[in-house]
C-alpha cells in the first residue's frame, strides 16, 4: 500500500523548519570554499593559513556531533534545535564581522560547533516525529533541497566575489535562521528529557582522534601523500579512533550508544552512508578543480552544473515519490549509485552538451540515494537509539567526506604529475560509484529484510 503524504498545516512548518536547519550548513559550507580567496585578501591572511577556517569548523561541528546526544537526552528537542540554531546564527554573524585571521578562525568554531549539533537534533526530530512508516516521504521533502543547497552555493558565492562583499555570505543565515524559527519554535515535539552523563574522557580522545586524522587528511589532500610526519598523524588517528570506541562500548557511561550495530542491516546501513558520502563529496571536489585547472572554466558555470544535481534530484523525487515507501533502501542507494557512476561517463565526454546531461542523470542518481542513506538506518534500530543513530550517521558522513576529499586530491595530484591521465581518473571515479552501487545490491539480496523483532 502506497504511503499518503498528506501532511497537516503543523506538519508542513514542522518540515519547512527542519528543511532550512538541514541546508543552512550545507550552504554555508559550499560557499565558504568559493570566497576564501576573497576572506584570505580582505583580512590579510595567507591562504596556506585560511584554510584552517574550514578545517576548523569541520572539527568544531565533529565536536558537536558528538555532543548532541548529550543535548537530546538532558535538553530535549526543542531546546537544543532552538540553542544549536541560535549559536550557528551567532557565529556566522560573528564570522562577518572577523577583523583578523585569529577572529575569523575562533568565530567559525563557535559556527561550527552550533552546526554539529543543529544537524543530527533536525535528523532526530523529523525521525521521532514522524516514525518509521513515513520517514522515507518526509526525507525525500528535506533530501531535495539538501542537495540544491551545496550546488547552489558555488554560484552564489561567485555572485558575491564579483558584485558584493564577501561577508553578505554569513548575513544571510540571519533571515533563514529567523524564518525556521518562526516556523519551528510551535511545531517541534518538545519530548521528555532525562538524565544524561557524557562520558568525557571517551569524548576527548574521539575528538583528538578527529583533530589528528582531519589535520592529517587535510596535508595528503594537499599533496603530501609519503610525508611521514602526516602518516604517522593518520595511524595515530586511527588509534585513537579506535581506543576511543572500544573504551566507549566497556563503560557504562556511553557517549554514543552502539547496540544498534548487532544488527547487520543497521551496519550495512552506516557502511553504505559513507561510501555515497565518499563517492558525492569526492567527484563534487574532483570535478570543479580537475575542469579549472586544465579548462580555466569559470566558476560560475561549475556553480550551475553542480546546481543541475540538484535539477536531477529533484526529478527523481517527482516520479518515484509516492512509492518511495515500497521499495528497500538497500535497493535505492544501489540503483543510484549504478546511475550516477553512468553519469560520470556521459560527464567524461566533455562538451556542455554532455555535461548538463551528465549532472542532470548524477543529481537523479545521487537524489533517491541520499533519502534512502539518511532514512535507512532508522529503519534498523529502536526509538532510543535515535539520538545515537543521527550523531553516527552524521560522523560517519564528515568522514566519508574526508575520504572523498582525499580520493579527489590524490586524483588531481596524480593527473598533474602526468602519472595517471584525467580520463583514467574519471574511470576510477566511475568503477567506484559502480562497485559501491552492486554493493548496496547485493546486501539487499542477501540482507534485505526488515528485522521486524526491533
Amino acid at each position: 500500500m502506497t504511503q499518503s503524504v498528506d501532511l497537516t498545516t503543523s506538519e508542513r512548518k514542522l518540515v519547512f523548519a527542519m528543511t532550512l536547519s538541514s541546508i543552512l550548513p550545507l550552504l554555508d559550507s559550499s560557499i565558504v570554499n568559493v570566497i576564501l580567496p576573497l576572506i584570505s585578501n580582505d583580512i590579510n591572511a595567507s591562504y596556506a593559513y585560511i584554510q584552517w577556517a574550514v578545517t576548523i569548523y569541520m572539527l568544531s561541528c565533529a565536536a558537536g556531533i558528538l555532543i548532541s546526544p548529550y543535548a537530546h537526552e538532558n535538553f530535549g528537542l526543542k531546546k537544543s534545535w532552538i540553542c544549536s540554531i541560535f549559536t550557528f546564527l551567532v557565529g556566522s554573524i560573528l564570522v562577518g564581522l572577523s577583523y583578523n585571521l585569529v577572529s575569523l578562525i575562533l568565530f567559525r568554531c563557535l559556527q561550527g560547533f552550533g552546526a554539529g549539533i543543529l544537524i543530527p537534533i533536525t535528523q532526530s526530530t523529523v525521525a521521532t516525529y514522524f516514525g518509521k512508516e513515513r520517514l522515507k516521504t518526509i526525507m525525500a521533502l528535506i533530501a531535495i533541497p539538501s542537495v540544491f543547497a551545496p550546488a547552489l552555493g558555488p554560484i552564489f558565492g561567485a555572485v558575491i566575489s564579483e558584485q558584493l562583499n564577501w561577508r553578505i555570505a554569513f548575513f544571510i543565515n540571519l533571515p533563514l535562521v529567523l524564518m525556521a524559527f518562526l516556523f519551528g519554535r510551535t511545531t517541534i515535539p518538545d519530548n521528555k528529557n532525562s538524565k544524561y552523563n557524557m562520558n568525557i574522557y571517551v569524548f576527548m580522545t574521539f575528538l583528538i582522534a578527529l583533530i589528528l586524522f582531519f589535520i592529517s587528511i587535510k596535508n595528503i589532500t594537499s599533496g603530501h601523500f609519503f610525508d611521514s610526519f602526516n602518516i604517522i598523524m593518520l595511524v595515530l588517528g586511527i588509534g585513537f579512533m579506535m581506543v576511543s570506541l572500544i573504551t566507549n562500548n566497556k563503560s557504562d557511561s556511553k557517549l554514543i550508544d552502539l547496540s544498534a550495530f548487532s544488527c547487520i542491516q543497521y551496519s550495512f546501513a552506516i557502511i553504505m552512508g559513507f561510501l555515497t558520502s565518499l563517492i558525492f563529496f569526492g567527484f563534487m571536489i574532483f570535478f570543479p578543480l580537475i575542469q579549472a585547472m586544465n579548462n580555466n572554466i569559470s566558476i560560475t558555470y561549475i556553480g550551475m552544473l553542480l546546481a543541475l544535481q540538484g535539477v536531477g534530484a529533484w526529478l527523481a523525487r517527482k516520479f518515484i515519490y509516492k512509492s518511495l515507501s515500497e521499495i528497500n533502501s538497500f535497493l535505492i542507494i544501489g540503483v543510484g549509485l549504478i546511475i550516477s557512476a553512468i553519469s560520470i561517463l556521459i560527464i567524461q565526454v566533455g562538451g556542455n552538451t554532455s555535461e548538463i546531461i551528465g549532472f542532470t542523470v548524477r543529481g537523479s542518481g545521487l537524489g533517491v540515494a541520499t533519502i534512502a542513506v539518511l532514512s535507512s538506518p532508522y529503519e534498523f534500530c529502536n526509538k532510543n537509539q535515535i539520538k545515537d543513530t543521527s550523531a553516527i550517521t552524521r560522523v560517519i558522513q564528515q568522514i566519508g567526506g574526508a575520504f572523498g576529499g582525499v580520493l579527489s586530491g590524490i586524483l588531481i595530484n596524480l593527473t598533474q604529475d602526468q602519472i595517471m591521465s584525467v580520463n583514467f581518473a574519471y574511470q576510477i571515479m566511475f568503477f567506484m560509484s559502480l562497485v559501491f552501487g552492486f554493493l548496496a545490491v547485493i546486501v539487499y539480496i542477501f540482507f534485505g529484510r526488515v528485522d521486524t523483532n526491533i
